[in-house]
């Protein structure tokens, strides 16, 4: 036997898987895995405020305040509702401030804006 065939021989021996050892293949028929379930959101918190007058304000912690003078305010300025009031003297209120216009806008609204009153 020739010397070459006994290297061809060899290294088909040395070449060839054993029973212990297991073979891979690059494709496979799993699907890839999936990303985490993001976590939920938190619940918005809901809450009432009003206002009412010349102008009086029940806030959405309880608090009660009067405003009498004339001016524009904020009365829900949150990171998506945006509610803001303009109050000035009339001849009914003896010239104390009243609502006079009060407009509603944030994100939630979509880039409109809700304006109601003169």
């Amino acid at each position: 036997v020739s010397l070459p065939l006994l290297l061809l021989l060899l290294l088909f021996l040395l070449m060839r898987p054993s029973s212990t050892t297991t073979s891979t293949t690059m494709w496979t028929t799993q699907a890839p895995p999936t990303e985490p379930p993001s976590p939920t959101p938190p619940q918005p918190r809901s809450g009432e405020c009003m206002a009412w007058g010349d102008p009086h304000f029940l806030t959405f912690d309880g608090g009660r305040p009067s405003y009498y003078g004339e001016g524009e305010w904020w009365i829900v300025k949150s990171a998506t509702v945006w509610i803001q009031g303009r109050f000035k003297g009339t001849q009914y209120t003896n010239g104390l401030a009243a609502t006079r216009k009060v407009a509603i806008g944030g994100p939630f609204l979509r880039g409109h804006t809700i304006v109601v009153g003169a």
